[in-house]
């Protein structure tokens, strides 16, 4: 015979609290409820949002709860790392929003464009193309980054990775192919892509395979090192001497840094 402690306990977590706009539920489901003037939690998703008593103002009542490898989700909720977005479609279920169901992010998986910004940042875009799958969005193939992979214009760019070429590949829609390497002493690079933390620009050659973009130089820094004044000064690091006339920086002066 179950003692009563335990059956008070159960017949407490079956209430509903309401505090702050905010209403839980108890149970298997593990979801609750938030009105859409709050904020999601980190880590949850919402699930479906509607009119109800319970949030004023015209706010729609969120159903929350945490991710699963294809949960169904509403188009304006938060994307937790790790998931990425591989159908939007239309239902009742999210008010004015779209649909959407969210995987765990794999190797080689096809994803939808309006979830580029959950991207692992160890994952890049290598093909896109319109399909029905992903309505008004782009369907995007996925690879994690190795040094020369191919990818698409509009990725988002894996840590300790640069731009080495630019040009025109059918397999990414609208936007220009490229391929990465991961950054090294005195290598070349494109001038549309980000510079590692800690790297200077030292040169700016015209480089063909960057296409429209000017190349550049990327060097470690030293103390009293020339770099091009279009270069970022790392962290720790000040600009020592200026109007240096340095033919590998091409349009730009050179600069002394410093960091001693």
């Amino acid at each position: 015979m179950k003692s009563i402690g335990t059956w008070l306990v159960r017949l407490l977590t079956a209430f509903t609290l309401v505090a702050g706009g905010v209403v839980f539920f108890s149970g298997a489901a593990q979801a609750a409820t938030v009105c859409g003037n709050f904020p999601v939690p980190p880590g949850q998703v919402i699930v479906s949002e509607t009119l109800t008593a319970s949030c004023t103002g015209g706010q729609l009542t969120e159903t929350i709860q945490a991710p699963y490898n294809g949960i169904v989700i509403c188009g304006n909720s938060p994307i937790p790392s790790g998931y990425a977005i591989t159908t939007n479609y239309t239902t009742n279920n999210c008010g004015p929003y779209q649909t959407s169901r969210l995987n765990t992010v794999s190797n080689g998986m096809q994803i939808c464009g309006n979830s580029n910004g959950s991207i692992p940042n160890n994952y890049v875009i290598t093909q896109e193309n319109p399909n029905n799958v992903c309505a008004q969005w782009y369907s995007e193939t996925i690879n994690t980054a190795y040094n020369g992979i191919a990818i698409c214009g509009n990725t988002p760019m894996p840590a300790g990775y640069v731009i080495t070429a630019n040009y025109q590949n059918a397999g990414c829609g609208i936007y220009l192919g490229g391929r990465i390497n991961t950054v090294s002493n005195g290598m070349s690079f494109c001038g549309n892509s980000p510079i590692p933390a800690g790297w200077v620009i030292t040169g700016n050659p015209i480089l063909g395979a960057c296409g429209e973009y000017l190349g550049g130089i990327l060097s470690q820094p030293y103390n009293g090192i020339t770099v091009c004044s279009d270069s970022p000064v790392p962290a720790g690091w000040w600009v020592s001497a200026t109007g240096i006339n340095s033919a590998a920086c091409g349009m730009y002066m050179g600069e002394k840094i410093s960091n001693s």
